[in-house]
């Protein structure tokens, strides 16, 4: 059954607010009402910008940690060892545009579209909320601004690097302004404008705490830059980051939304992982790639067990944005200017993964070491599907090789993995019915 138009959207906008609800007080949960119910000016007030936006900030997570285990199984950092069939289209390659666990799903049953729409709306709503307030109803107006702006433009940043055409809709009120049908390169426009947004608020804030979003937001947007082929102005951004910094999505067992998306499917101390460490990454002997062979196939699909150990319980916080990416960037923009960065990056990055020393001496090959060394220091961080795009690169198993599960896999070049609009956004957008 379709949801309606009106109340879809609205249960995006609220989403994490009612979460973050539920969170404060668990014997609450069963007194929710339904999204579809709740008068949005009831909850959208000055007093209540930081509810809203811890909101925001717990979809946004939620949709990440979901986000990084579907690119996985898409882009072989993870394989699929469950018989659940609607899970298959993900390891298999041939996601369609009518797959309900893909398009409706919530973020923590493997849910993409729609957790990280979530996330965008929610971030959405409040930024615009907080900049129709006032600095004496909301303290710390500006630098929560840079942080739902930030919030926003990964959002939009993500779903352009998974997804091959999208729809930005947005609440006000109790309205919906639907969106209509957009490419990656205008996803990454929008995206853009809000990491501005983000940066030069929290600059103009200043501190820690403000560095520290901006800093979020610089990586943001450099990534969105490289997406474009626009290494020089990726390149300036990535410079500022220090090469220390980290964001990390935090993660508890507090409710499930919490739980780290990742160990949950991969973990040593389960009996039947609902995900194995994929055949490239097993072997590999990086420490920074930390796997354990369980010596045992999974039931069913005879898949071999092999658990990831980068993170090693369901609070695990996940790196997602740091200054080790930047440098890599950095690294890749300088291939073959003669500035020496390439090189030194490379070694140092040989020696973190205890391999010998880099030989090679073309830019070409210097590309493909930057590339491989991203699937090593950037494992199970949400990096490789945009990667695979990106580089078009080829994947393992090939296109009409057989499956576990008896069918056979998709295509094999990286620039066909982007995911189709789904049903699901069709049907409940008037704009595109």
């Amino acid at each position: 059954m379709r949801l309606k138009r009106q109340t879809f959207m609205r249960a995006l906008a609220i989403t994490g607010a009612l979460a973050a609800l539920a969170a404060c007080d668990l014997d609450k949960v069963l007194q929710v009402q339904p999204a579809n119910l709740i008068p949005a000016v009831d909850l959208e007030k000055p007093e209540n910008a930081g509810l809203l936006l811890a909101g925001a900030a717990a979809d946004f997570d939620c949709a990440v940690n979901s986000y990084i285990v579907v690119g996985a199984l898409i882009g072989e950092e993870l394989e699929d060892a469950l018989q659940t069939a609607d899970r298959w289209p993900y390891d298999q390659r041939n996601v369609t545009a009518n797959l309900a666990r893909y398009a409706g799903n919530s973020c923590t049953a493997l849910g993409i579209y729609t957790p990280l729409q979530a996330a965008r709306v929610s971030a959405n709503n409040i930024r615009r909320l907080m900049e129709g307030w006032t600095d004496v109803q909301v303290p710390n107006r500006q630098l929560m601004i840079a942080r739902a702006a930030a919030y926003e433009g990964w959002a939009q940043l993500l779903l352009s690097e998974s997804f091959c055409e999208m729809v930005f809709s947005h609440v006000a009120g109790e309205n919906v302004n639907w969106g209509t049908r957009i490419t990656p390169d205008q996803a990454r426009d929008s995206a853009i404008a809000r990491f501005d947004q983000a940066i030069a608020a929290a600059t103009a804030v200043g501190g820690t705490v403000a560095d520290s979003i901006r800093y979020f937001a610089l990586i943001g947007r450099a990534k969105t830059y490289q997406d474009d082929g626009n290494m020089a102005a990726a390149r300036a951004d990535a410079a500022l980051v220090p090469l220390a910094f980290e964001w990390r999505i935090t993660n508890s067992n507090t409710n499930t939304r919490r739980q780290n998306r990742v160990f949950q499917e991969s973990n040593p101390a389960v009996t039947q992982q609902s995900s194995s460490v994929g055949a490239y990454y097993r072997t590999l002997g990086d420490p920074r790639v930390p796997v354990q062979n369980m010596a045992r196939n999974s039931s069913g699909t005879n898949v071999p067990q092999w658990a990831q150990l980068k993170y090693t319980a369901v609070n695990s916080p996940i790196p997602i944005a740091t200054g080790t990416e930047m440098r890599l960037l950095i690294a890749e923009a300088d291939i073959g200017n003669g500035a020496g960065t390439t090189a030194a990056t490379i070694a140092a990055m040989r020696t973190a993964g205890n391999q010998p020393a880099y030989t090679g001496t073309t830019d070409a090959e210097a590309r493909a070491e930057i590339i491989d060394q991203r699937r090593r220091a950037l494992w199970l961080t949400g990096t490789h599907l945009g990667d695979l795009i990106r580089y078009n690169m080829t994947l393992s198993p090939a296109a009409g090789a057989a499956t576990p599960w008896g069918q056979t896999f998709g295509p094999s070049n990286g620039s066909a993995l982007c995911l189709p609009l789904p049903v699901l956004e069709v049907q409940n957008n008037p704009l595109l019915n």
